[in-house]
């Protein structure tokens, strides 16, 4: 124990000294209201996976219809919004179905600055073709890095592959790609997490963001043990020294339980870029470390010249 202690401990030097050469600011983003989420299928989703049972989708605007979709997007723009992440349920093929919305999308880019970012899944090559044409801005990608994993908490027969595939599509046609990486997600075990480091690292991404699973009521994880801060902190360090030069975020899908401040310490000195909603005391240690802290009205994966403010 002693040795992991001080194994993770050099790690997590040489990962913050990365950090410091490459970028001295700590971002906190607060997405709400600037940039809102919606769920393109309401609170439906044909996978119901493990970690999730669409429990996350009742936080969402719903908009189960094209019409609906452009109209709440007009509306938030003119009540100051200045991107949205389009979400929702995946379909038994495991993506968000985008296919009648394309040309509702394409309307809001027209008649809205909006910044789109679109939650994929494993969409086809001709569906992130269309979403390119009609102008969305970003998609957010679920990296998986093991076969074991995709099977037993989405139920899909798909593998590592299909994955590496998609992210490889995506990164064609839309213009700022970024995979996201739950730690854990195999029911609290770290299992396929360096494989998905190694694929975003082999990837044109300039920015990824990592997540921890979160042992939800209602859920068939809900009794899952959740893994320690320590372990998050490990990976999110063996992500930064893997990709030395990408924009790394602390996603909003983390514990926030009596762990959080101690998770949030760990990213944190393991070389974090960005934290969606940290806590006041996180902030108050990135200063004590040396970091210049700002804040980003977005959530923690734009790009910054978008929505950086003083």
């Amino acid at each position: 124990m002693v040795e992991e202690t001080l194994m993770l401990a050099e790690i997590q030097r040489d990962a913050f000294s990365m950090k410091l050469r490459h970028d001295s600011t700590f971002w906190a983003c607060y997405p709400h209201p600037h940039f809102p989420t919606v769920s393109i299928t309401g609170k439906g989703c044909a996978l119901n996976c493990k970690h999730c049972g669409g429990r996350y989708l009742q936080h969402m605007l719903p908009c189960p219809t094209p019409d609906v979709l452009r109209k709440t997007c007009l509306e938030l723009a003119e009540n100051g919004a200045r991107g949205v992440l389009l979400s929702g349920g995946y379909n038994e093929k495991g993506w968000v179905p985008f296919e009648n919305f394309i040309d509702a999308i394409e309307r809001i880019k027209l008649e809205t600055e909006l910044f789109l970012n679109v939650h994929t899944g494993l969409l086809p090559s001709w569906l992130a073709r269309e979403l390119g044409r009609v102008g969305v801005d970003m998609a957010s990608f679920d990296l998986i890095g093991d076969d074991e994993t995709i099977e037993l908490v989405l139920g899909l027969d798909k593998t590592v592959r299909d994955y590496r595939q998609t992210l490889e599509t995506l990164e064609r046609e839309i213009p700022y790609v970024v995979p996201h990486v739950c730690i854990g997600l195999h029911a609290g075990e770290l299992r396929g997490e360096l494989t998905a480091l190694e694929i975003a690292a082999g990837s044109n991404c300039s920015a990824l963001v990592l997540l921890a699973l979160v042992p939800t009521v209602g859920t068939q994880f809900e009794e899952v043990n959740p893994l320690t801060a320590a372990a998050i902190g490990e990976v999110v360090a063996r992500a930064r020294l893997r990709l030395p030069k990408a924009t790394l975020a602390l996603g909003c899908m983390r514990p926030r339980s009596a762990e959080r401040l101690e998770i949030e310490l760990q990213a944190l000195q393991s070389g974090i870029d960005r934290m969606e909603i940290p806590d006041r005391r996180t902030a108050e240690a990135a200063r004590a470390m040396g970091l210049e802290v700002k804040r980003l009205k977005a959530c923690c994966a734009v790009p910054i010249e978008n929505f950086a403010e003083a």
